[in-house]
């Protein structure tokens, strides 16, 4: 937990009343699936029983129980739950994702309480649901190919209900943490009017976009916009932006996902957004023995299970329940993944914040 400060205070000398003078920080978490997060809380249970696992894990696990930090809340805007940062904010109630490192490597930084509004909903992209105000909406041509595709296979097609859900998610999320903001006392339970700053932004997401051309190759231009918006809307000029590049297959990354990875790298390289906004190469953290334990379940026991003997598989099982908890598209449900790029993200915040 954080170590204990000397609180800066302003006292008048008649009364002898004080007031906490320092602001709770705000920070909003976005994307889509692996923002929600994918890794079973029991991974990081199992890692605890290794000696050799359990570096880095300890903190969250104590006395017999899960962690709950009073320092840093959490509002999940999709789950409807809030409370003390702890395991269970992820996709359900028994994972995690990057919120909670994220969390821990903020809240040991700062003095002030900080509260992390999660913003995230599974398989969405932002070329169509998270498209922002100012976002590039698909030409004709990309309309009338799903157009075509709808009717040859006899599905209906309303071009009208199809454009209405362009940027759907942005306004929800917006709407959200207006929400959250006019509720402190209820989401940040330490908050005593004392103000608040909405202190960064950080963003991981980009899987659905890699299934049209008009997504892809406009990836980076709607990601700088909705920067910008995001910005607007906040009426937060300068507001410190982490992107999560895409990191699946780590150094072996190619394809579409090299190119959104790229996007979003090439983003926080634009000369306006140079110092304000940084991204984080979460390929650097893809958990390669996860991923070697995925594809030996793959190969043994949807090719040919009869030929794996029970053994074997019983000691696969064990392995596995230390390392990962899903498919490669979510990371393997990697903890060592999930609690690697949490804490990639909040260091790169914390850069931001120092400049």
């Amino acid at each position: 937990m954080k170590k204990l400060t000397l609180l800066i205070l302003a006292c008048s000398l008649s009364t002898g009343f004080c007031v906490e003078n320092k602001k709770l920080k705000i920070f909003i978490l976005a994307g889509q699936s692996n923002m929600q997060g994918h890794c079973m809380t029991s991974v990081i249970k199992n890692r605890l029983e290794d000696p050799k696992l359990k570096v880095g894990f300890e903190k969250y696990h104590r006395g017999g129980s899960f962690v709950k930090r009073d320092d840093v809340s959490i509002n999940h805007i999709e789950k409807k739950i809030h409370g003390p940062l702890s395991v269970g904010y992820g996709a359900t109630n028994e994972k995690i994702g990057p919120e909670l490192s994220f969390g821990w490597t903020i809240g040991d930084k700062l003095d002030e309480d900080v509260l992390i509004i999660k913003a995230a909903w599974g398989g969405k992209s932002l070329f169509r649901d998270f498209l922002s105000p100012n976002g590039r909406k698909p030409n004709d041509a990309f309309m009338q190919a799903l157009e075509d595709k709808a009717k040859k296979k006899k599905e209906p097609f309303s071009k009208k209900e199809y454009m209405q859900e362009f940027g759907h998610y942005y306004r929800l999320m917006m709407a959200s943490v207006a929400e959250t903001l006019s509720n402190l006392k209820t989401y940040a339970p330490n908050y005593k009017d004392q103000g608040y700053e909405i202190a960064g932004f950080v963003w991981f997401q980009g899987y659905n976009d890699k299934f049209s051309d008009h997504a892809t190759s406009t990836y980076q231009e709607n990601m700088a916009n909705f920067i910008r918006d995001v910005r607007k809307d906040l009426k937060s000029p300068m507001l410190p932006f982490v992107i999560g590049a895409m990191g699946h297959n780590g150094k072996a990354q190619k394809g579409t996902t090299k190119i959104l990875a790229d996007a979003q790298i090439a983003t926080a390289q634009m000369p306006e957004f140079k110092g304000n906004v940084i991204t984080v190469k979460t390929a650097d953290f893809w958990d390669y023995k996860a991923a070697e334990l995925f594809n030996e379940w793959r190969s043994k026991s949807k090719k040919n299970k009869n030929a794996w003997p029970a053994d074997e598989q019983a000691k696969w099982q064990a392995e596995w329940n230390r390392h990962g908890s899903n498919k490669p598209y979510h990371y393997n449900g990697s903890a060592m993944f999930m609690a690697d790029t949490g804490n990639g993200l909040g260091e790169a915040m914390l850069k931001l914040l120092k400049k």
